[in-house]
């Protein structure tokens, strides 16, 4: 086989590769298979050695060549499309498997290449052909001047060494083809030893000692240079291409979060839409926002890219497991946290994570207004990933807007009202709806409406304490038996004036249902909140109601509850728990004011 024949076969889909843009991915799987069929040797690519980052290197194999590594693998079979071999290669199954391979720890021979990429053979037989980021398939001499003397010269006059880019791994495992191939044939004057596990290349000055490559002819050598040197210069040109339209795709994310901001969604669906467009931008598995201000924290927000993941636990997560990762960012100033999950001794976090299917995390600070609010994780579950220093700035980006969404959202709930005022003052008919005909207060619809805006995740996370009070008139019932239901309506509406003489012009009261009215007191403590509360109840009491069947005294009982993280997942759970000590205040005596 001519070195030009053996190249040229494989040159046209390397070309193609370039010419259409395919995935790096793909060129490197297809040059293994072809190289496999067209030597009839086991074959294995190490790519992306320039990064200098074993996370990043790329590692593709065929089947007979797995052993030479140990690590996890990841199976990929070439559909007929992806092939670009002959037919009568084409058509051996054994040969469209290409394995990816997750190594546990680099070779030594590899590490050697690193200092100094050259063409050699191990004393195990496998041919390495290494590929420089010049585009040519590294030294034609591993001669050092500090070792050998006589060759100082040589290497005064040596270029400075280009880092290596990619490499080839052949074997010919059969006996029989290895001592059918003519043996390279080395020149060499001197008798000293040969450093281990490596033999010189013809045409070079060899280094003392050396033998001759076995099982593979000079010319099959020259042509996978060849061959190695046109994959770098095609790996280069889509690796570049492929950081291009990252950095475009990047940019083109960070656009369209601002867009989000500057949008009429409410924050929960901002928040949501930012969680999604991260996970889909940086193609991770799944995306969470998670508060760890509080016990239980919790997950704001969760995109996943196939709903067959294994699901979350709970929507609520214990923040202890959190703890040395809040600790990091808020003592080191950590501004990310890569973690893989395959290690022995997991902590909390790790076990969680783990449990959970994952195998590796990506961990970004959120701040709100320079105060720790949580974080941002991008999962992993097919195997561990490792973001580039550009995709880690866009990440910081993204998790910077979102805290800007979550800013915002404490000024949403607000605005929401003022925006619900001006609606209801220029539709005459949406006021009709939301007040209630007897009292004019604001109806229960309208109190769900508000609950399910305060219930709303993004504005839930970050708002202000606020209460709920809730209160009846002791009673009530009687009042109707003795005197009727239009007194007891009378009623109603003398104390549902006497609640809006008490309370400040922005708070609003609702009448819940029959006797029962809730006041919503935002930003408001629980002590706060007693005191409004016993300020209302000495109101009701404070002088009988003139009614047309005369004067009636009349109390009320209230009850009270704050927004408490720990026991309220959303508005509905603090009015729950309003009503619960309005219960107990009744049980009581009535007439008084409780809080839970």
């Amino acid at each position: 086989m001519s070195t030009q024949s053996s190249w040229k076969q494989i040159y046209p889909s390397i070309k193609t590769a370039v010419i259409y843009l395919e995935p790096i991915d793909l060129l490197l799987k297809q040059t293994v298979r072809t190289l496999a069929a067209l030597y009839q040797a086991d074959c294995l690519v190490w790519a992306g050695l320039e990064s200098g980052n074993p996370d990043l290197f790329q590692v593709y194999a065929t089947s007979g060549a797995r052993p030479f590594l140990s690590g996890r693998t990841a199976q990929h079979t070439l559909s007929a499309t992806e092939l670009e071999i002959k037919d009568d290669l084409s058509s051996n199954d054994s040969l469209l498997t290409v394995w990816q391979i997750y190594p546990d720890a680099l070779p030594e021979w590899l590490i050697a290449q690193q200092q100094l990429p050259q063409v050699t053979q191990l004393t195990t037989g496998e041919l390495i052909v290494p590929a420089t980021n010049d585009g040519r398939s590294g030294t034609r001499s591993v001669s050092s001047a500090s070792t050998y003397p006589d060759n100082e010269a040589i290497a005064s006059q040596s270029a400075p060494i280009p880092s290596l880019q990619l490499v080839l791994v052949l074997n010919r495992p059969s006996p029989t083809q290895i001592t059918q191939a003519d043996p390279v044939e080395l020149q060499s004057s001197t008798g000293t030893t040969a450093i281990p596990g490596t033999t010189a290349i013809p045409g070079t000055t060899a280094i003392p000692g050396t033998t001759a490559i076995q099982g593979w002819s000079p010319a099959e050598v020259e042509s996978l240079e060849v061959v190695s040197s046109q994959l770098g210069l095609a790996y280069s040109a889509l690796y570049w291409r492929q950081r291009l339209e990252q950095a475009r795709q990047q940019a083109s994310l960070v656009g369209r979060i601002i867009r989000l901001l500057n949008s009429n969604l409410n924050p929960d669906e901002i928040v949501g839409r930012i969680v999604a467009e991260l996970g889909q931008g940086l193609e991770c598995d799944r995306c969470i926002l998670v508060d760890l201000r509080s016990t239980p924290s919790s997950i704001l927000a969760t995109w996943e890219s196939d709903p067959q993941l294994p699901l979350l636990d709970h929507r609520q997560i214990n923040p202890t497991q959190w703890q040395s990762v809040v600790d990091m960012f808020l003592q080191n100033g950590a501004s990310y946290l890569e973690i893989e999950l395959n290690e022995a001794d997991p902590d909390p976090l790790q076990d969680w994570l783990r449990s959970m299917g994952a195998v590796s995390s990506l961990i970004v600070p959120l701040f709100i207004q320079a105060e720790f609010f949580g974080a941002v994780s991008l999962l992993s579950y097919q195997h561990s990933r490792v973001y580039p220093i550009d995709e880690l700035q866009t990440i910081r980006q993204v998790a910077d807007q979102a805290a800007i969404a979550l800013t915002n959202a404490q000024h949403y709930q607000s605005l929401w009202h003022k925006q619900e005022a001006l609606r209801m003052q220029n539709n005459s008919v949406q006021l009709e709806i939301v007040r209630d005909d007897l009292t004019q207060l604001m109806n229960r619809r309208s109190l769900e409406r508000e609950l399910e805006q305060f219930s709303t995740k993004a504005v839930w996370a970050i708002q202000e304490n606020f209460c709920v009070i809730m209160l009846d008139i002791d009673y009530f019932k009687l009042v109707n038996d003795t005197y009727g239901h239009s007194v007891g309506d009378e009623v109603l509406q003398h104390l549902a004036q006497r609640l809006q003489r008490q309370l400040r012009k922005k708070t609003a009261a609702y009448r819940y249902g029959g006797e029962e009215f809730v006041v919503l007191l935002t930003e408001t403590t629980l002590t706060e909140a007693i005191d409004v509360a016993e300020r209302l109840r000495q109101a009701i009491r404070a002088e009988p109601m003139k009614t047309s069947a005369g004067e009636i005294n009349i109390t009320s009982s209230f009850g009270i509850a704050q927004q408490n993280s720990t026991y309220d997942s959303n508005a509905w759970d603090v009015l729950q728990r309003a009503d619960r000590a309005l219960d107990e205040a009744k049980r009581q005596g009535r007439d008084r004011v409780k809080q839970l």
